[in-house]
Parts: C-alpha cells; sequence; structure tokens
C-alpha cells in the first residue's frame, strides 16, 4: 500500500515538473520574438480658439424665381401651339394657343338668346307703363266710388265691381314687373356667361405676363388640356426669393435686411430678408428671402437647407468635424503631446463649419479633425501624428 502510495505521488511530481519545464521554456520562446511595433495614427487637425459663435437653426426653404408662372388648363381644349422648353419670351409674347372654336360657337348662341331677351325687355317695360296707367285710373275710380257709395249716390254693387277692376289693375301690373325683373336677371346671367366665355376666348391665345424662359410644357400639340392641369410654366428673369416655414418666436427675432445663410449641396449662398408673412398654420410664419442671382442654376420649387439666426453662443470654438458622440457623451479629441487626449464638452452651437463647445479645453491647442468613423475610432493616450495639410 505504501509502495502504491510512493509511485502515485512520484507520477504526479513528474507531471508537475513536465508543465512547469514547459512554461519556461515557451515564456523564452516568446521572449525571443520582437515586440509588435505600434505606429501613430495620422489625423488632420484644427485650432481651437475662444470666442463667439452665431447660433443656428436649420430648415427647409422652398426655392424659386421672383417671377414664375404654372400655368394650368382652365377648360378642356386642344393645344394647337406650345412653345417649346428653353425658349426665350418677351412680356406679351403667345406661349401656348388652345383651340377656341366651341368657345366662338358658345358667345354666338348666347349672344343671339341675350338679344332676344333685350327685345322682350322692351315689351315688358312697354306693359309695365300701360299697366301702370291702368293701375293709376282704377285707383282713382275706386276711391271716387268709395265717396259715391258712402252718400248712397252709387249701389254696393256698382262699388264692388270697380274694386274688382282696381285689384285687377294692380295684378296687370304687378305681374308686369315681375316679368320684367326676370327678364333683367336671365340678361344678366348670359351677360356673365358671355364674359366668362370671352375671357376664355382670351386664354386661348396665353401670353406671357413677364420676361422669362419656358422651363417646363406638360402638353404638345395636338393633346387635350384638362381643366385644372398644368399646360406650361414660365420662369422670370431677376430676383430669386427662397420661402421658409419657421416657428413664431424664431421669425420674431428677424428684421428686413438681416443675412441669413442657404445650403445647396453643401454649398452656400447668402440670402436677404425680405418680409415675415402669416402662415396658415397656427404658431408658424413663413420667412420670404432673396438673392440676387442662381449661383447653381436651381430649377425653380428647389429645396434647400437654410439656417436661420437663432442668438449666440461664447465658448470654445472647434470644427464642426472635430465633434464626436460616444455611449457617454459628446466629445472633442485633444492633441497633446502628439496623443489623443479625449475632453467631453457640451455642444451649445453647431453650424455646418464650426461648433461652439464648453469644456476643460483650455490646455488644448489643437483637435483631431475627420470624419465620425475615424474619430469614434481614436482611443485615450492613442499616439497621434498631424497630416502636413491639417489646418
Amino acid at each position: 500500500m505504501k509502495k502504491s502510495k510512493k509511485i502515485f505521488f512520484g507520477i504526479i511530481t513528474i507531471i508537475v515538473l513536465v508543465a512547469i519545464f514547459s512554461i519556461i521554456r515557451k515564456k523564452h520562446e516568446l521572449s525571443s520574438f520582437e515586440k509588435p511595433i505600434r505606429y501613430p495614427l495620422v489625423v488632420d487637425a484644427s485650432y481651437i480658439h475662444k470666442g463667439e459663435l452665431k447660433s443656428f437653426q436649420k430648415f427647409l426653404g422652398e426655392f424659386r424665381p421672383e417671377n414664375d408662372a404654372l400655368v394650368n388648363a382652365k377648360f378642356n381644349s386642344t393645344v394647337i401651339y406650345i412653345a417649346n422648353e428653353g425658349t426665350k419670351v418677351k412680356k406679351g409674347d403667345i406661349i401656348f394657343k388652345l383651340d377656341s372654336k366651341d368657345i366662338e360657337s358658345n358667345i354666338s348662341a348666347m349672344s343671339f338668346s341675350q338679344k332676344a331677351l333685350q327685345n322682350q325687355l322692351e315689351s315688358a317695360k312697354t306693359q309695365i307703363e300701360a299697366s301702370t296707367t291702368q293701375y293709376i285710373n282704377s285707383k282713382k275710380n275706386y276711391e271716387r266710388y268709395k265717396d259715391l257709395y258712402s252718400k248712397n249716390v252709387i249701389s254696393k254693387v256698382q262699388l264692388e265691381d270697380m274694386e274688382n277692376s282696381y285689384k285687377q289693375a294692380l295684378a296687370n301690373k304687378q305681374a308686369a314687373l315681375s316679368k320684367a325683373s326676370e327678364l333683367a336677371n336671365n340678361i344678366k346671367s348670359i351677360s356673365a356667361q358671355i364674359d366668362s366665355l370671352n375671357d376664355n376666348l382670351s386664354y386661348c391665345e396665353f401670353k406671357a405676363p413677364f420676361d422669362g424662359i419656358v422651363a417646363n410644357k406638360f402638353l404638345n400639340v395636338g393633346d387635350t388640356a384638362i381643366v385644372g392641369k398644368p399646360i406650361i410654366e414660365l420662369v422670370g428673369s431677376g430676383r430669386y426669393l427662397i420661402y421658409v416655414t419657421t416657428p413664431i418666436d424664431v421669425a420674431l427675432k428677424l428684421k428686413r435686411g438681416d443675412i441669413e445663410t442657404a445650403y445647396y449641396n453643401d454649398k452656400p449662398m447668402n440670402a436677404k430678408v425680405e418680409d415675415i408673412l402669416q402662415s396658415s398654420q397656427n404658431n408658424l410664419a413663413t420667412v420670404k428671402l432673396s438673392v440676387s442671382k442662381n449661383p447653381f442654376n436651381l430649377p425653380a420649387h428647389t429645396y434647400l437647407d437654410v439656417y436661420i439666426y437663432d442668438g449666440k453662443c461664447k465658448g470654445f470654438i472647434v470644427s464642426a468635424n472635430s465633434i464626436v458622440k460616444k455611449i457617454d457623451g459628446i466629445y472633442v479629441i485633444g492633441i497633446k503631446n502628439s496623443k489623443a487626449q479625449l475632453v467631453p464638452v457640451v455642444l451649445k452651437v453647431k453650424t455646418p463649419t464650426q461648433a461652439c463647445v464648453e469644456g476643460k479645453l483650455e490646455n488644448i491647442k489643437k483637435t483631431v479633425v475627420g470624419d465620425e468613423s475615424l474619430l469614434q475610432r481614436i482611443y485615450e493616450g492613442q499616439e497621434l501624428v498631424e497630416d502636413r495639410g491639417g489646418n
């Protein structure tokens, strides 16, 4: 029994010694390898400075020329001429024609009816004169007969006959007046219809209301213009406008002449506040801005990002592309002694190019600038090398 125990402990001892020897040999092998070299990360950088940054809110604005006409069909008709897209026109030039034969035929028929009614009205006026004379005479006779009856000069039957004659004369007069009124109303209605048709007739040869360019044509010769559907769009030369809907409290901070900034594909252009207009929606206003030209050749009704002034912020001014949002907060990545230093900050204002922040940045001169994916990968203490192209 004692011999078995000795053999067991001997085996255990050998196993332990073998394991220790293996570990020592492995450490020796690992120590013989060269440690991997960590190369510093090459980054762009931007200077920090204390200062003031204007605060802006971003809104969507509709860009359109000051003169912009989208012409819809007022009635159904066939297009017999339409100007091509890109055609330059002067005020008064015809830009499309519609078939007017049906309108002209209706005007002719209604004019004939109107003339017939006018003749009937003249006859009705003659009837009014005659019935009025009859009524006056009958009234006088009736008053005279009532006096005679009171003196027992005539019988009651004679008075009643005269009364009936008077009532008939009154009824004839009222009927003549009613007939004349009805005819006058019918003439007025037909006149309104003829005026509407004449308006449509003038619309059949639509003339440019201002100098401009045919931006879009929605129909071709031979197509049917459908009431309410667009036929052509004319864009005028001159100023351009941007309409922005904002909360009333934002609009109240603005005044005419203020310069705001609009962006199209991150390209800026200045826009001047022209007016503050009431909006049909509660607690909203429409800001009307103007630009003197169309630098990006934008088509009418293009939507832009418009930054409206909303106040000022004093603090550390950094590049907008140096702000990174991590799980536990917002940071800027400072560069100190060629190493990354993650500094938590409070973001007060951010524009497309700059940001105003609060934080312990007094000892930081530059921050890393880059896209979100790069900033997310940088860790505290990481070695950094500023790219020669950095700011």
